[in-house]
């Protein structure tokens, strides 16, 4: 019997899955406050632009997952990982 496996396909274990790396990459940076001053300083938007290493996986059945990590290596070898750019911009949208 031919089964086609069921569940995602496995990421190696050195990668996040790209849904959990990406917010990682954001800043959280609080408002900075002067009640004295009466002044407010907020973060309305940012930008990362950063290499990341891939892993893609893909199931018998064609579901595809991403993991991501930045990269490991930062030495000079002869067989380097193919580096990736990930640009993520966030804005805060208020409540």
């Amino acid at each position: 019997m031919n089964r086609t496996p069921v569940g995602p396909p496995a990421l190696d274990e050195a990668f996040l899955p790209i849904s959990e790396l990406l917010p990682l990459l954001l800043p959280d940076i609080p408002d900075l406050v002067d009640e004295e001053a009466g002044i407010r300083s907020r973060m309305v938007a940012c930008e990362v632009d950063t290499p990341v290493e891939l892993d893609i996986q893909v199931s018998a059945g064609g579901q595809v997952v991403l993991g991501g990590v930045p990269p490991l290596y930062h030495e000079q070898t002869t067989w380097l990982p193919v580096f990736h750019r990930v640009r993520l911009t966030a804005v805060r949208e208020e409540a």
